[in-house]
């Protein structure tokens, strides 16, 4: 795109090959919607839609009678998602509707490149493109002692998938009562290829302080480099950083923020002085490739003075695409 200035007149020039796809027709693509409701019972799965291919998941809609916010957040905490591509016994993607969605502690109005909620009542919404060559089945996992109805909306294009086309998958982690001296891990070491995504992180961290000395860790992002004798690829020396910000022990305040790449949509303290946070990051415009291995890492936190940082409760999504319709990952932790 090139902006030049005539006359104090901005006039903008289009590459048609960018912004044409916005309007030019495409031939041999069918738009399909399923807009859809099903009774989910108590502890137990449902598949609520499977998807003949090829195609591409463009929207994932989903929501059910909300109640007050203790049962909502409940609810998300509880029921998981599971996708699986190409007739595998394995899910490629499996997270706590609430992780999945970014609103892992507390349902709230959001927006960001790819997630999107406009309230607090139990609704959810991605636009991550999952692309499929023969089937797609979507499946929720109910571990509640009580049966909902969920209501789900999908945007499929049915097209030819291109041969480097890869597959959505997902890794969620949780460490209860993680200490200072603990590292934590976002991604184990995984063979394959494919292309690192983004990160959610949830932390619920006990006496924060007020310059968050909790956030002193490293973060060490090891692509094609085998963790146990190799120099990672990239090493960020604090989370704040990690997650496209910086300098969070001199802020004022701790506000939210929310951008389309890098966000930080929650930030409580209880009356007990407990800190919950959100933050997310995805790699759209530094992305992430790898040929061989990936790992990603959360280092013990380095000293800052004579602060004691007690211990927190950490979560974290890891979204990525492999080139294979299934993982060797499992849903890791408990709440």
């Amino acid at each position: 795109m090139k902006f030049i200035l005539i006359n104090s007149v901005l006039v903008i020039f289009c590459h048609l090959n960018v912004m044409g796809q916005i309007y030019n027709y495409q031939e041999d693509v069918k738009t399909k919607s399923i807009w859809e409701s099903t009774i989910v019972k108590a502890n137990s799965s449902k598949v609520f839609t499977e998807i003949e291919g090829p195609g591409i998941i463009k929207k994932l809609w989903l929501t059910t009678f909300p109640s007050n916010d203790k049962e909502n957040i409940e609810l998300a905490k509880n029921v998981i998602i599971n996708i699986y591509w190409e007739n595998s016994e394995s899910a490629a993607v499996s997270v706590p509707l609430a992780d999945f969605f970014c609103q892992p502690l507390k349902l709230q109005a959001i927006e960001n490149h790819f997630f999107h909620s406009t309230n607090n009542q139990l609704l959810f919404a991605s636009t991550i493109p999952m692309p499929f060559r023969k089937t797609a089945r979507l499946e929720v996992k109910n571990s509640l002692d009580k049966e909902f109805e969920l209501f789900f909306g999908i945007d499929i294009e049915s097209k030819v998938i291109e041969k480097d086309a890869m597959y959505l998958h997902t890794y969620w982690q949780n460490s209860i009562d993680l200490s200072a001296d603990e590292p934590f891990l976002i991604l184990p070491e995984l063979n394959g290829k494919g292309r690192y995504l983004g990160t959610h992180l949830s932390l619920y961290q006990r006496n924060p302080f007020k310059n968050w000395p909790w956030y002193t860790r490293p973060v060490t992002i090891f692509l094609d480099s085998k963790s146990n004798n190799q120099k990672p690829s990239l090493y960020i020396k604090t989370l704040d950083d990690f997650f496209g910000s910086a300098w969070w022990d001199r802020e004022d305040e701790h506000n939210t923020y929310t951008y389309q790449y890098i966000g930080r949509p929650l930030v409580e303290t209880d009356k007990h002085n407990n800190l919950k946070i959100v933050l997310y990051r995805y790699h759209i415009q530094e992305p992430l490739w790898f040929k061989e291995s990936i790992k990603i890492e959360i280092g013990k936190n380095w000293n800052w003075g004579n602060q004691k940082i007690e211990s927190g409760n950490w979560t974290t999504t890891s979204f990525l695409y492999l080139n294979e319709p299934s993982n060797e990952f499992n849903l890791k932790g408990k709440y």
